[in-house]
């Protein structure tokens, strides 16, 4: 037996609140109410006529991709069905909308639609729109007509051959033509003569209106015509036009062709109405939600600077360069959701949809908004966050901290091992007051949490940036709400150096790829395995062997304790370690170095907040510039190296891998394995993995000298665990508690990198009783969590016993975040 589709629990709603909110918003206060009582498939009766409505991405999807084939027909919308007559393609049905169709779309791409054709007409267009803005002379202005004028030109470049001038009164009458009837089309006059057409149709009403509309339309295409019909070339079809009109030529004796003149009106104010007033609407409220979010706004045009520039029109090659942009159409589409409910579908056959029969012709209307307002999909839906349509970006913590560590480990047992610490002068007159601010640093925030708590807004010259203080809210951010808080935010120094490359600065697609490739090349060559630590081991012994050639006389071991560190590195990156003695690596230590003492300078610091004023000024930021280009060439020059060496089947090192890489997608042209972004990574790599372990050891032995009964107690572990005959390993870690200590209370007392590296909001973050705007800079007060008193008696002491328990064994602690913190491992970690 066949019967109308209704829930299971046989309910139908018949209410004219429905028959009101047709269109306007049936799936936000009926059907989203409705699928909560009876599920995403219902039935609701607008007059007599029963509409099954689809509710929810699944159904929705069932529909108009899974069974499109049997959900093919439109169903009825009287007030179309009035103006179309069943002509054109939109409101037609059967053999005359699959010729009408067909033909159309067979026109349409012989006209360049699809191909570089039609982008010119759109870039000529634009230049036009841009053109009469201008004329506003930055004065207020309502752009609604000019915004209908630009789509509206480029369906009559294509239909009619030419464009209008935005003068010409035939063009501005069609204009408003099309603008009133998209405005009268979803009034509830319209939405009731729909749901009681044989009523409406006696009485006044904005329909009526609407009719007449059509009418003069109907007659302004027709003249059209009529100019196209005297001036007619069989053999060369200018515009759509031509070709329907030469086709109704060549199906002149037949009585049942599709190809009238009737049809060719139809099809036109079709073609008309679905090219225009879309897009003029999605300019007019796009343009509103940018000017309500001028942070939206000026990223935009900070990727259109970037990637297209002001000399050039854009054109489509660069939208795959242009992921926030794209992100931000994607998200004036689903926000404003210009068409709640798809056109009514119609069931072509008698259909079983779920545990449903739904009878042949029965009208079925799918909500666009349950799936574009998805709560699962799209977090915040009724947010306006182009986060939306932008993949995440990883959680961020420091790059090196895990290589670090093992370093550290490594080479300083081994120098203790060996040797003897003695000061020039009494240990109580060493001053360990780091001559550094820490990498990264800013002025420290006790005062201010004080006065305003652990959240709190401070502006770097015009740019606020959110700082948080202590524990719990430096954990929050960092690791409980990670993802949420994954952006790099911008630090105006790197950003001129890495220019958005590599690994520590970068952002989005570019930042996934390379650390996704970098972490299976360095997991490859053994990062976490026994394989780097023998490279650790190995140069610790060259370390050891270096440090015994000064014969115990007073040393500045400062260039040997960078040395170290940098040969690991060289070694995974180049693929052989340098002589201490070897001018290169001297040089290119001698550039870190310096880089690290002005990167904390008060100089970095004023051009990171006023980068477009100090562009121009000399200063110690120059030197930085300076000193990269110069650690740069050095780069690029063992990277020619490995391309006159380079076996594909046999890769020896990380430029080898990458170089391979960028060889497999040299006819990718929006690859980011390229040469600017090997030398910026190789940089990364090198500037995490050397700097801060140089930095550590450098005040670690600064400490231990001040500090000798810590020292007696270490090499006394040594000499128990590992004693003087063999190399330290990784191993002996977990039975050197005091060790371990010590080193994890020289990291958090000298605390190197006061401030985390800045992070942005990905979207709008509700974070306490504050709402964080997308792209907001946080910076994380990770000395507010080294010296927390709560956790660590006498923060302001060196004291190992920080990290020991009454047992004397160590005792790991969640404040421990000396580079960062995060759940996820560093890019060169040690699992």
């Amino acid at each position: 037996m066949k019967t109308y589709l209704h829930h299971h629990t046989g309910k139908t709603e018949n209410v004219c609140g429905y028959v009101l909110v047709y269109f306007e918003s049936l799936e936000v206060s009926g059907a989203k109410d409705l699928a909560e009582d009876y599920g995403p498939v219902f039935t609701l009766y607008f007059g007599m006529k029963p509409t099954v409505v689809l509710h929810g991405y699944e159904a929705v999807k069932q529909v108009l991709i899974d069974q499109s084939e049997e959900f093919s027909g439109r169903g009825s919308l009287p007030v179309a069905d009035n103006i179309n007559q069943g002509l054109g393609i939109i409101f037609s049905n059967g053999e005359i909308w699959k010729q009408t169709r067909r033909f159309s779309l067979m026109v349409l791409r012989n006209m360049g639609m699809g191909k570089r054709t039609i982008e010119h007409r759109i870039q000529e267009e634009a230049l036009c729109l841009v053109e009469a803005l201008k004329k506003t002379n930055g004065s207020p202005c309502d752009p609604t007509f000019l915004l209908t004028y630009a789509p509206c030109n480029v369906i009559c470049s294509i239909i009619f051959r030419n464009r209008f001038e935005y003068s010409d009164e035939s063009f501005l009458t069609l204009a408003k033509y099309i603008h009133e009837n998209a405005t009268i089309f979803s009034t509830p006059w319209i939405e009731l003569y729909n749901a009681f057409p044989s009523l409406l149709h006696y009485l006044p009403g904005s329909h009526n209106t609407l009719f007449k509309n059509m009418t003069e339309q109907r007659k302004f295409i027709l003249e059209k015509i009529k100019e196209h019909q005297e001036s007619l070339d069989l053999n060369n079809p200018q515009d759509f036009i031509d070709y329907f009109l030469i086709k109704m030529e060549k199906e002149k004796h037949n009585k049942q062709s599709e190809f009238t003149m009737d049809n060719l009106i139809t099809t036109l104010w079709d073609v008309l109405t679905a090219g225009i007033e879309t897009t003029s609407i999605s300019l007019k409220y796009g343009l509103l939600l940018l000017l309500k979010h001028p942070e939206v706004t000026a990223k935009v045009q900070e990727e259109i600077n970037r990637v297209v520039g002001r000399n050039r029109s854009p054109c489509m090659q660069d939208r795959s360069r242009m992921p926030y942009t794209d992100a931000v159409i994607h998200e004036i589409q689903r926000y404003i959701d210009i068409v709640p409910n798809n056109l009514p579908h119609a069931a072509a056959q008698d259909i079983k949809f779920r545990e449903y029969l739904i009878p042949k012709g029965t009208t079925i209307l799918t909500s666009l908004t349950s799936v574009l307002h998805d709560g699962k999909e799209f977090p915040n839906p009724e947010q306006f966050d182009p986060g939306h349509f932008l993949d995440k970006s990883g959680k961020r913590v420091c790059i090196g901290e895990g290589l670090a560590r093992m370093e550290l480990f490594l080479l300083l047992v081994s120098i203790l091992q060996k040797f003897t610490l003695k000061p020039l002068v009494d240990p109580k007159n060493i001053d360990t007051t780091p001559l550094l601010k820490g990498v990264g640093s800013i002025p420290h925030f006790y005062e201010i949490a004080e006065d305003y708590g652990p959240v709190f807004t401070l502006y770097f010259g015009m740019k606020p940036t959110v700082v948080l203080h202590g524990y719990e809210a430096v954990k929050q951010v960092l690791i409980d709400q990670s993802e949420e808080f994954s952006g790099r935010g911008s630090l105006p120094v790197a950003d001129n150096i890495n220019q958005g490359l590599g690994i520590v600065f970068s952002n989005g697609e570019i930042w996934k790829q390379t650390r996704r490739f970098s972490l299976m090349v360095l997991r490859n060559m053994g990062m976490g395995k026994r394989t780097i630590e023998h490279r650790i081991q190995e140069e610790a012994l060259c370390l050891v062997e270096a440090l015994k050639k000064t014969n115990g006389s007073p040393c500045d071991p400062t260039l040997l304790l960078s040395c170290a560190p940098c040969n690991v590195i060289c070694s995974i990156i180049f693929r052989n370690r340098f002589e201490y003695s070897d001018e290169r690596l001297l040089t290119l230590i001698k550039y870190f170095n310096e880089n690290s003492r002005l990167v904390s300078t008060p100089w970095v610091e004023l051009y990171n907040t006023f980068p477009s004023l100090l562009h121009y000024f000399p200063g110690s930021h120059n030197t930085i510039f300076k000193n990269m280009t110069e650690q740069r060439k050095f780069i690029l020059e063992e990277i020619k190296k490995h391309q006159e060496s380079l076996d594909l089947n046999n890769p020896q090192d990380f430029i080898d891998y990458f170089l391979i890489k960028m060889e497999k997608e040299k006819h990718n042209k929006h690859s980011e394995f390229t040469m600017d972004n090997l030398i910026t990574t190789v940089w990364d790599v090198f500037s995490a993995g050397t700097e801060t372990t140089s930095l550590t050891l450098r005040y670690g032995l600064l400490l231990l000298l001040k500090h000798p009964e810590v020292t007696a107690k270490v090499q006394e572990e040594i000499d128990r665990v590992v004693g003087r005959n063999r190399s330290p390993c990784m191993q002996d870690k977990s039975c050197m508690p005091y060790t371990d200590a010590v080193l994890h209370e020289i990291q958090r007392y000298i605390d190197l990198v006061p401030s985390s590296m800045p992070h942005a909001a990905t979207q709008d973050v509700k974070f306490r009783e504050y709402l964080i705007p997308k792209g907001t800079v946080i910076l994380t007060s990770l000395t507010s969590v080294l010296h927390d008193d709560s956790e660590f008696s006498n923060p302001g002491q060196f004291d190992p016993g920080h990290f020991l328990d009454e047992s004397g064994n160590f005792k790991k602690t969640d404040h421990f975040m000396a580079f960062s913190a995060g759940k996820h491992a560093s890019f060169l970690s040690v699992h």
